[in-house]
């Protein structure tokens, strides 16, 4: 009987012992199609290829270069900061409120519906007084594609004055 009572109390231990490590041994072992969340903290134009961000920024200036051509002396360059497209929160949208960012990104959206098989990433010309901003990214034909976002003043609401971006142009420049 003795014998009986030590063999499960070693199994019972044994047991035990095992089915204490399982949690830990479970938050330590991957999980199959588990949704994780990756922190990126370094802009998106650090992470690409420098060889990649040149031809960018060329193909960028090339484009303003369009847009000097078509609006004439309406265009000065040195009123608007060249910012990589997808890092602009990190230059503009995270200093907005939630209203004024999330407007900004609507419109943003709504200009990169004109994207087509081919197209190139998008640079995005922010005017020195923040109230105006150009998306630009070269067709795979090697025209240009220009939308412009503007501020709107003051929108109210829920009862509180905010600023409001909208998409108010767009144009192919050859």
């Amino acid at each position: 009987m003795n014998k009986k009572w030590i063999t499960i109390t070693i199994t019972g231990a044994v047991i035990a012992g095992i089915l204490s490590l399982t949690p830990a041994f479970a938050t330590s072992t991957p999980k199959e199609n588990a949704t994780t969340i990756k922190v990126v903290t370094v802009p998106a134009e650090q992470q690409q290829k420098k060889e990649v961000v040149d031809r960018l920024y060329k193909s960028w200036e090339n484009g303003i270069i369009k847009i000097e051509e078509s609006k004439g002396e309406k265009f000065k360059k040195d009123d608007w900061d060249l910012i990589y497209g997808v890092d602009i929160d990190r230059h503009f949208t995270n200093q907005l409120s939630d209203v004024e960012a999330q407007s900004f990104f609507m419109a943003l959206n709504e200009a990169k519906k004109a994207y087509k098989t081919g197209d190139s990433q998008y640079g995005i010309l922010l005017s020195k007084d923040h109230k105006a901003a150009r998306v630009v990214w070269e067709r795979s034909n090697g025209s240009f594609h220009i939308a412009d976002i503007v501020l709107k003043i003051k929108s109210t609401i829920l009862n509180k004055d905010e600023n409001i971006w909208t998409l108010v142009n767009q144009e192919e420049l050859q």
